[in-house]
């Protein structure tokens, strides 16, 4: 994860993350239904919804931020910019964040 500081640029209710080339290895990398995404880097790197894992607090990513899904959904209605139930992606500048 990049440390800095950032503001939320981009939030979906859901995403695919990975590359769309379906495989047989258990490591790849292909999470479809991701949730609560909320963006703040342009490499992609994001907090999101974790379902696939509980380890927390430990290295589990390509960079983003895995949270709870309960967790990363309260942040992504939290934090700006403000999206409508009915869209399915926000741009805009949003909430300020400091990564440490």
């Amino acid at each position: 994860t990049p440390t800095g500081q950032f503001n939320i640029s981009v939030k979906m209710p859901s995403k695919h993350m990975g590359n769309g080339k379906m495989t047989d290895d258990i490591n790849a990398y292909e999470l479809p239904g991701v949730p609560w995404v909320s963006f703040f880097d342009t490499t992609g790197v994001a907090f999101h919804g974790t379902y696939w894992h509980y380890n927390f607090g430990y290295k589990m990513s390509h960079g983003c931020v895995n949270m709870t899904v309960e967790d990363a959904k309260w942040l992504y209605c939290w934090a700006l910019p403000e999206i409508e139930p009915h869209i399915w992606e926000q741009r805009g500048y949003g909430t300020s964040i400091h990564i440490y």
